[in-house]
């Protein structure tokens, strides 16, 4: 079978991408309506960073499945997992790009490089999602062909 052409592990992807639907489906539902309300409630707010960073975790988890089982080259970082399936023509650049600065977010939360505001944490946890849902469309347009 020549590279490229190698059979996924669909039921483990399967499994990753249903983790990462609940995560989305959780996070809606924690999330307040309003930012001052995120912004008062610190439990809410820890909770609503620790499941944006497992949703995170997911779609890498995905991502690097995908490159050992297609042979694709090993990525030098958690950005290149996701730019070597676009390299692969998996997921658009587009959408690529967004989830490449979604992931530079998510280590901004996890490490506290600094100071993070917590009204532009609000914000990415608000927008964020409807790039995590697109990529599981994409994910599953490609198990299912």
């Amino acid at each position: 079978m020549p590279k490229g052409d190698v059979a996924l592990d669909i039921e483990r992807i399967k499994d990753k991408l249903s983790e990462l639907q609940s995560y989305l489906i959780e996070l809606e539902e924690d999330l307040p309506d309003i930012v001052d309300d995120y912004l008062k409630q610190r439990m809410t707010k820890r909770a609503c960073e620790r499941t944006f960073q497992l949703a995170c975790e997911d779609v890498l988890d995905i991502c690097n499945l995908i490159i050992s089982e297609k042979g694709l080259t090993l990525p030098k970082d958690n950005r290149d997992a996701i730019g070597k399936l676009t390299e692969n023509k998996i997921i658009p650049e587009k959408l690529s790009s967004r989830l490449q600065d979604m992931v530079s977010f998510r280590n901004l939360l996890v490490h506290r490089y600094g100071k993070v505001d917590d009204n532009r944490v609000y914000v990415h946890l608000k927008e964020e999602t409807d790039d995590l849902y697109k990529f599981i469309e994409v994910i599953e347009d490609l198990i299912e062909s």
